[in-house]
């Protein structure tokens, strides 16, 4: 999936806003007329592409550096080639320029190309993140919500989010979701597959995750089965890019066998003598009992640099394992998010808790699927719009 974002004067937005619709594999995520509007938009989604018209950059010189600071890949609509033109393809760094008025029939060729080199083969299987702690309260599912739509952004798939905290999880709440079915539903489906995982698991967050919501009331957790859950998880390995689990604290069956599941456990603490005692425990655990290989848990510092918390050398020192990623305290964004009911990586993308955790999505990104390189650097450069100058 290739998510774009069109930015464009009135006379070419509709053509090109449906070019990429008609792209099989490319998603509009959003587009406006004023560049400011799709700028914001553009972030709010994580576009990976946005195509930007050259006028809209005229008529705002100040907004240049915001478009080539973006994560997007930049595609140009030029009308003409002079020296203006040239500089600012320059200063935002288009990896590609189409002609605003051959745009509408031009783009989808380019799209699809791009398409096509972010599509995974059909038999890649997708990565498995068990978030756990052994202690409430350390933001374990913000961590979880914000990790998975994150992922899903800059994944070659999608990915999927389980919440498996079955009497009090409230993943549906961070993304403001009124799920249509949840996890307890599926111990009454016979026979579970693909299709069957589709109809129950909405698509959020612009298309970037495919959510599975825990039990609806606290009563219906006992009647999840863990063979269930293994089978779900099973399932969601080979539809998805990435399966991000959120679990309860605990070892209870359920999430004995989502840890078993995963490819990574990534074990939440707050740098706090309680929660780092306890931390140590589920280690000790992990390594002795369940017998897990050590680069199978990685550990995950939430609200770091807090005032009066413990340093991390100490943290390290007492868990006897090095802390893979550290997240940083964010004030009252979290907070506000959640009451938006949007996930902080798309209500404030420019907070700090948002950059870590892409930061951290992006890790995991290129540990699966490579470092791959930019859609930019694969588009062989700018030689057909340059050489236009040359001559």
């Amino acid at each position: 999936m290739l998510t774009v974002c069109v930015a464009a004067a009135a006379d070419v937005l509709n053509g090109v806003a449906a070019a990429v619709r008609n792209t099989p594999g490319a998603v509009l995520v959003a587009a406006a007329e004023d560049l400011r509007t799709g700028l914001a938009q553009a972030e709010r989604e994580a576009a990976q592409l946005l195509v930007v018209d050259d006028r809209l950059l005229a008529d705002n010189p100040g907004l240049l550096g915001r478009v080539r600071a973006g994560a997007w890949t930049v595609v140009l609509l030029t009308r003409g080639a002079d020296a203006e033109v040239l500089r600012r393809t320059v200063a935002v760094g288009a990896a590609e320029v189409v002609e605003a008025d051959r745009a509408a029939e031009e783009i989808g060729g380019k799209l699809a190309l791009y398409v096509a080199q972010e599509s995974p083969e059909r038999t890649e299987v997708g990565r498995v993140l068990t978030v756990f702690s052994s202690k409430g309260g350390v933001g374990k599912t913000t961590i979880a919500v914000n990790l998975a739509v994150a992922l899903g952004k800059l994944a070659r798939r999608p990915a999927a989010l389980v919440d498996l905290d079955l009497e009090f999880g409230d993943a549906s709440a961070l993304l403001g979701q009124v799920p249509r079915a949840t996890l307890h539903d599926l111990m009454a489906v016979p026979h579970l597959d693909q299709p069957v995982l589709e109809r129950v698991m909405p698509a959020v967050a612009g298309g970037a995750v495919a959510f599975l919501a825990a039990p609806g009331h606290p009563s219906e957790a006992e009647d999840v089965r863990p063979d269930v859950v293994a089978e779900v998880l099973g399932l969601l390995r080979r539809m998805y890019s990435f399966v991000v689990v959120d679990t309860a604290p605990g070892f209870r069956d359920v999430n004995v066998t989502a840890l078993d599941a995963a490819d990574l456990v990534l074990t939440v603490l707050t740098p706090d003598v309680v929660t780092v005692r306890t931390v140590k425990q589920v280690l000790d655990l992990f390594a002795d009992g369940l017998r897990y290989p050590p680069e199978k848990v990685r550990l995950v510092l939430n609200r770091a640099g807090t005032a009066a918390g413990l340093e991390l050398p100490d943290i390290a020192g007492v868990l006897g394992q090095a802390v893979a990623w550290e997240l940083p305290s964010d004030g009252a964004w979290p907070v506000r998010a959640a009451n938006q009911g949007q996930p902080l990586v798309l209500f404030r993308p420019d907070s700090r808790l948002a950059q870590a955790l892409r930061s951290m999505a992006r890790t995991l990104v290129e540990e699966q699927e490579g470092r791959r390189r930019t859609v930019k650097e694969r588009a062989g450069g700018r030689g057909g719009f340059f050489a236009r100058f040359r001559r």
